[in-house]
């Protein structure tokens, strides 16, 4: 494959998946918990949870795997479920920390999930991501060829990771800045609040979309 031929299709995936970042969401929320209550090692964790997450999908989608939920639509359909009660879970987790003097308090007793394992609580976040779902799913696998060389599909896995893992950490490294973990604190019980609204919200949109056919 040319050159120019290689690059046009791996700046659309980029782009792509850039936008995808730049919309908040729960992967932001996440890696903002993590930086902000357990400071700059717990944002990079969480980064790279995001990251090795995004890989894994990557992967299902570049190995057709991703086929099987189009023929399968009910494991489509468990795993956002899956997302939606997570997500619902981490926000109710925020609210019991509001109660507490807030969630963006550093102190280990008030600590949350994306606190205290923030890799794993990452990794699992972009596994069931909704936002994750459609993007591997349906959206890439429009840009990837049927007929691609193995070599091909490397290439655009290797370059889903690192951009992940690029861009999740600047979101880690400036919300792990002195100031902002200040201003996070300081209104902690405010930003609690928010999160947990924001992570119960996403929860019930996707449970909404999910379960309004069946109502």
């Amino acid at each position: 494959m040319e050159f120019f031929a290689l690059g046009g299709l791996l700046l659309p995936i980029l782009l792509i998946q850039v936008v995808g970042w730049a919309t908040p969401g729960p992967n932001h929320l996440t890696i903002i918990t993590a930086s902000v209550t357990a400071g700059r090692g717990a944002g990079m964790r969480a980064a790279a949870g995001i990251a090795a997450g995004a890989f894994v999908w990557a992967l299902i989608a570049v190995s057709g795997i991703a086929v099987i939920f189009q023929l399968f639509p009910p494991l489509y359909t468990g795993l956002r479920l899956i997302g939606a009660a997570y997500l619902i879970y981490l926000g109710i987790n925020a609210f019991r920390a509001a109660r507490q003097g807030g969630l963006f308090r550093l102190d280990p007793d008030r600590a949350s999930p994306a606190s205290r394992t923030p890799f794993r609580t990452a990794f699992f976040v972009m596994l069931t991501n909704p936002k994750a779902v459609l993007f591997f799913g349906s959206i890439l696998t429009a840009f990837i060829p049927g007929d691609g060389a193995a070599w091909l599909m490397a290439v655009i896995v290797v370059q889903i990771g690192v951009t992940g893992m690029v861009l999740n950490v600047i979101a880690a490294l400036f919300f792990s800045t002195p100031a902002v973990m200040r201003g996070f604190e300081a209104a902690g019980f405010t930003m609690s609040v928010l999160f947990g609204l924001l992570f119960v919200g996403l929860g019930l949109i996707v449970a909404w979309d999910v379960l309004g056919g069946w109502i």
